[in-house]
């Protein structure tokens, strides 16, 4: 009766913390919902997420997995985006449920809060690993999810890296569990698969970061075994590496971030001072982002106990050894945050400070694990004051204007301070512990609640799009042909009415209209320039002129050799109605917009558009990633336009590619073809050979690693038995 009680205790203890952090995680995070219904689609979920994942869910329902799309133009080169998350089945899911979803606000709000949980789990899990007692453990898994570039960049806007950071906790779980605790590889296999083919690099640099000091710390250790599994999970993550972002690489340098450069421009990056408002979630930091100098969010706020840091030290010397990546992940995400803004392709570093609270937070449950009741003494209470204090007044110092705010957050910390020194030393708490951590969270709601009023939205935009697929769906139901949009795409996105007549970037993958005014990661440099689009499929006001002028070379029309036969032009760009050119007209004049469409249809993006004078083709075939056209006759031009970016990747057959049109059309020299020869233009990504190669490899690593590791522990079973049968000592090598 006692054992079975014991047991159940036990089991109850063991299961209750972790659940406790996922319910307060799930509580605090819906809480922000009551005062902003909309909170975790803003921006870049808005614009971006929720119509990827329509887009990706109606292809995979249709049995598809798209590669590429002439039509989306510059965001139609899936594999390179590298976000779409082509070969990851967790996002496959996500995208399925998206397009069988009515409610895309609902849908994102459902995936952010589960990434939320994700994230606590794995952070507790990642805590108790380290050494950290349940309590605080648990305390650990609230604390991350709330911390301030996690709730207010990451769950607001920034789904990838949001599902990157939730993934990291439980990677480093499970190769710390295969490493340096002898066990099944099989959970390292599966996380490190998602994070990486989720395809956002921070969390697969985060990833390198702790298999390098996995490497040389067991090889200084001279630990060959753990040398040999830590080499096994880095060539399994290197090769899915090569996998996802190798096209993206070679892809670059027809992108804008072919040219990224090496500069601080002081965006999205911090320095010291700001980090003093690292244990304040009511403040804004001097963060410069796209609403100016100071960016209205808590963003460098990682955890209000770190101002407790004096009651966690010092850290025992094992605990110190057993802590050591965490001091090297810490120590360069620290030098990567403070570093430039722009470090070529990498950009923005302040994305990092969710791994840096990972770390700091994680550091706090070890080090008060070991250090409290004992450790809460008069000294670490003044020390912890005056923390306190130093950092309220450097926090005042960088924004005066929120001193209400600074004072407020530190009578609080100080009132957090007098109740852990309470529940350390009264006579009347007995499990301290769990009083104190329960106390922590009871804090950490309070500090949620004031973010509340202060802070109820996200720094980053919301746009108000309709949350109806539906409703979505009835933009443009008529198709006609390829759309593109000129102008402000914005205007008038207060209004309910607007969006009846246009979308924003890859919300037009709802309409049943191909548009290519989609969102990019990559924006094609040349067409970009040309037609002075942005990232998110936004033009200039001359985007419109170009779009309908001649070609000087082909004699076309631009809109022609892109077969584009919808133009969607807004009339904050263009109030008075554009002249349309002959074999266009006027179908309709909206309230924000003219819609514009050509007499005749064209075929959609992909096919042949022109042929120099001397030359004939005829198409025999057409795909998303392929063309086949036979040729009549070749004269001494013999240049063949399709409309199709000419992306890395093209292999032509029978004939070859030639300098684009425009630097932007792709272009086929067929002048040296005889009649009747076929010539077929296909693509893949650029170094397809090698990446199916790493695939394979990777898989074969994968198996292999845990066949092999079946075999060993069957023979060690086999020779524990027979040297129980003959009576003789068990080998170190048959325990193992």
């Amino acid at each position: 009766m006692t054992a079975d009680g014991g047991t159940t205790t036990h089991r109850a203890h063991r299961v209750g913390w972790p659940l406790l952090a996922v319910v307060v995680t799930l509580a605090l995070a819906a809480s922000r919902l009551l005062v902003t219904p909309r909170f975790y689609f803003s921006d870049d979920t808005e614009r971006g997420s929720a119509g990827q994942w329509w887009q990706l869910g109606d292809q995979l329902l249709q049995g598809k997995l798209p590669m590429l799309d002439p039509s989306a133009w510059q965001a139609g080169n899936y594999w390179a985006e590298g976000q779409w998350g082509l070969l990851n089945p967790m996002t496959w899911l996500i995208a399925i449920t998206a397009r069988l979803s009515e409610s895309p606000v609902l849908h994102a709000t459902v995936v952010k809060l589960v990434f939320l949980a994700v994230l606590a789990l794995g952070v507790h899990l990642l805590a108790r690993q380290f050494g950290a007692h349940r309590p605080w453990a648990a305390l650990a898994g609230v604390l991350v999810p709330a911390s301030g570039f996690v709730v207010y960049m990451d769950a607001a806007s920034w789904s990838t890296d949001l599902i990157n950071v939730a993934l990291f906790p439980w990677v480093w779980w499970a190769l710390r569990r295969t490493v340096e605790h002898r066990r099944s590889p099989l959970p390292y296999l599966a996380a490190s698969y998602l994070l990486v083919t989720v395809g956002y690099v921070f969390g697969v640099m985060m990833l390198v970061v702790v298999l390098v000091e996995s490497l040389v710390r067991h090889a200084v250790r001279r630990d060959p075994a753990r040398v040999i599994r830590t080499l096994l999970a880095s060539a399994w993550g290197a090769l899915l590496t090569i996998v996802v972002y190798l096209p993206a690489v070679l892809t670059a340098p027809v992108t804008e971030r072919g040219n990224a450069p090496f500069e601080n421009l002081g965006f999205l990056n911090a320095d010291l001072t700001d980090l003093a408002a690292s244990g304040n979630p009511w403040v804004s930091a001097t963060i410069r982002a796209w609403g100016g100098d100071i960016t209205e969010g808590p963003l460098v706020y990682i955890a209000w106990v770190l101002l407790l840091l004096p009651f966690a030290l010092p850290l025992a010397r094992s605990a110190v050894r057993r802590a050591i990546p965490l001091f090297v992940l810490g120590g360069v995400v620290l030098a990567l945050v403070l570093g430039p803004s722009h470090m070529g392709p990498i950009r923005w570093p302040l994305r990092l400070i969710p791994y840096l609270a990972i770390v700091l937070v994680v550091l706090f449950v070890v080090g008060i694990s070991r250090r409290f009741p004992a450790g809460a003494t008069r000294r670490a209470f003044w020390l912890s004051a005056l923390v306190i204090g130093v950092t309220s007044l450097l926090t005042w110092g960088n924004g005066p204007y929120a001193w209400k705010a600074v004072l407020a957050a530190a009578v609080v910390s100080f009132a957090a301070l007098v109740l852990l020194r309470w529940a350390a030393r009264s006579p009347r708490v007995r499990r301290r512990s769990a009083v104190a951590a329960l106390g922590a969270m009871a804090i950490t709601a309070v500090f949620t609640a004031g973010q509340l009023p202060l802070l109820p939205t996200s720094p980053l935009p919301s746009r108000a799009a309709p949350d109806s697929a539906t409703a979505l769906q009835s933009v443009l139901p008529d198709e006609h042909g390829d759309a593109i949009v000129v102008g402000d795409a914005e205007d008038g996105w207060q209004d309910g009415r607007s969006w009846r007549e246009r979308l924003l970037a890859n919300l037009w993958y709802f309409s049943p209209t191909d548009v290519s005014s989609l969102y990019t990661v990559l924006p094609f440099e040349a067409f970009g320039d040309d037609l002075c689009i942005d990232l998110r499929g936004e033009t200039c006001e001359d985007a419109l002129e170009t779009l309908w002028s001649v070609d000087d070379e082909t004699g076309e029309r631009v809109s022609d050799l892109m077969s584009v036969s919808t133009v969607v032009a807004m009339k904050d760009t263009y109030p008075r109605e554009p002249a349309a050119p002959e074999g266009w007209h006027l179908a309709a004049d909206g309230e924000y917009t003219w819609l514009f469409e050509r007499d005749e249809e064209l075929p959609a993006a992909g096919g042949v558009t022109w042929t120099a004078p001397d030359t004939r083709v005829e198409v025999t075939a057409e795909s998303d990633t392929a063309v086949t056209f036979a040729v009549d006759q070749a004269g001494e031009d013999g240049r063949v336009v399709l409309s199709r970016l000419p992306y890395p990747g093209y292999r032509v057959t029978g004939a070859e590619a030639t300098e684009p049109l425009r630097g932007w059309l792709l272009t086929i020299d067929v002048s040296d073809v005889a009649p009747g020869d076929t010539v077929t233009v296909s693509f893949r990504p650029p170094a397809w050979p090698l990446l199916l190669g790493a695939y394979g490899l990777a898989l074969l690593i994968g198996a292999g690693w845990l066949i092999g590791r079946g075999v060993l522990r069957r023979r060690g079973v086999l020779r524990r038995r027979a040297a129980q049968r003959s009576g003789g000592p068990v080998s170190a090598t048959a325990k193992a």
